[in-house]
């Protein structure tokens, strides 16, 4: 697999194709961040080799003296935090500027916040050609587990054009495809690099609703579709039963 390097920009990519070809708005397919200021959870069901769990992501529009900002939070099953992103929303996409990872101390088992360089941040783009255009993310940081290995993760998006329509709580949205082609590499004595490629589905209005990722000629195979749209309470609610429940 032919991965751009971590050098080029994504703010130069950006640019660069809008300025190239006929171009499409699709910015109205990524989430609704004017609709996002109080924040709601996305809740996926999240399919890894025929094994179901669920994941809940919290997205919040936050905005600041240097722009608009999405902020997201990643919550897995036990309702544990596993990564936040900031994005700034720009004229021509969705740029990462902070994103933390968060992994349990082996010791004390408390998650600790790993920091991330961003190489690339491009998360999403709001303008896109159907014969060209590849837009960058890329990242590397050090795991709390083995602090003198360096885990890169580069991941390039590209339009596929249009998908059919999904329906979500009774109502049906149309839809876009994103190609996703990733490699994640740990650099320790030598280097080791994992490939995958995979899709994404965003539907006008509401954001993500479907993505199947695929590495290693199909050993390890993820899928995960929008399950239900709530409020920051509802989860706290969740998170509340389950601890009392243990």
């Amino acid at each position: 697999m032919r991965l751009l390097p971590h050098t080029c920009l994504s703010a130069f990519l950006l640019f660069l194709i809008s300025c190239t070809g006929d171009k499409r708005n699709i910015r109205a397919y990524y989430f609704p961040v004017g609709a996002l200021k109080q924040g709601r959870v996305y809740e996926y069901e999240r399919r890894e080799n025929g094994v179901v769990s669920t994941e809940y992501w919290y997205y919040q529009t936050i905005r600041q003296d240097s722009g608009l900002f999405l902020v997201s939070t990643y919550y897995d099953r036990n309702f544990e935090v596993g990564q936040i992103m900031r994005e700034k929303i720009v004229r021509s996409g969705a740029l990462a500027r902070d994103y933390f990872l968060y992994e349990p101390d082996s010791t004390t088992g408390k998650a600790v916040q790993i920091p991330t360089v961003i190489e690339s941040g491009s998360v999403f783009p709001f303008q896109v050609s159907d014969s060209l255009g590849i837009f960058l993310f890329s990242l590397r940081y050090h795991p709390v587990s083995e602090p003198a290995a360096t885990i890169s993760v580069i991941r390039n998006r590209y339009f596929k054009g249009d998908a059919p329509d999904v329906e979500f709580q009774g109502k049906k949205y149309p839809c876009i495809r994103i190609g996703i082609r990733e490699a994640i590499g740990t650099e320790t004595e030598g280097r080791a690099e994992v490939e995958g490629t995979g899709e994404e589905w965003y539907a006008k209005g509401l954001g993500l609703v479907y993505s199947t990722k695929t590495f290693s000629g199909g050993k390890l195979k993820m899928e995960t579709r929008l399950k239900d749209v709530f409020p920051m309470t509802e989860l706290e609610k969740r998170a509340g039963s389950s601890s009392r429940g243990q």
